[in-house]
């Protein structure tokens, strides 16, 4: 159980990653006014603020993607505890900055009514239980509850990932020409089915092992 709880780990680290110095190349190195991405919002006439916001949105949730797997690392928190509360201090202070501007783009989302809740919603509900987490652990000093809020807290900030998994797997599928229907689809799939993984493996955790089971 040990060993494949670590291979997750892991392969959840190497996506993370990936992804993360994605947008920090596209957003902190290179134009990201380039992606056809921001040429298409830039045709409906935005603010020019709307630019400032998604490059502090994509470094924050960037920088929280980037350093939040490490706070599942059991050596880490055990004998690095300062290290841990660091990480976990930082990894806070981006999602109340990627929460806040992703809140703030989601009305300008695409995929209509549907985007634009399925984006803000997941702002929200990626708030709360970042907020619920570290009120379990500040407040609480309930270890247990604040691992669980914090795995949500992050399988929400992985919609990073698979985000930019389903777009262009849908690109390929169905084109660009109905991009707007699909993308009101993804603003939901890209977080729920993280958090229903998330919600597994905790009640997974729950579960009595054979050798507990046989012994009681």
């Amino acid at each position: 159980m040990k060993k494949k709880s670590s291979v997750g780990i892991w392969v959840t680290a190497i996506f993370a990653i990936a992804i993360a110095l994605y947008g920090f190349v596209l957003y902190g190195v290179l134009d990201g006014r380039e992606t056809p991405f921001v040429q298409q919002k830039e045709e409906m006439e935005l603010s020019g603020s709307w630019m400032t916001w998604l490059t502090v949105h994509a470094m924050s949730a960037a920088f929280a993607l980037l350093i939040g797997w490490l706070q599942f690392v059991k050596r880490l928190r055990l004998t690095h505890l300062g290290l841990h509360r660091a990480i976990g201090m930082l990894y806070t202070l981006a999602i109340a900055v990627g929460g806040v501007t992703g809140l703030y783009l989601s009305f300008y989302a695409s995929g209509g009514i549907s985007g634009m809740l399925g984006f803000g919603l997941l702002a929200i509900v990626w708030l709360i239980s970042t907020g619920i987490g570290i009120a379990a652990i500040i407040v609480r000093r309930d270890p247990a509850a604040h691992g669980k809020w914090m795995l949500r807290s992050y399988a929400l900030a992985f919609a990073g990932v698979t985000l930019r998994a389903y777009l262009p797997l849908s690109m390929v599928l169905f084109g660009q020409e109905v991009f707007d229907i699909y993308y009101a689809v993804i603003a939901w799939i890209c977080w729920i089915p993280n958090l229903f993984v998330a919600e597994w493996l905790i009640r997974r955790k729950k579960r009595p092992t054979t050798r507990n089971t046989l012994s009681a």
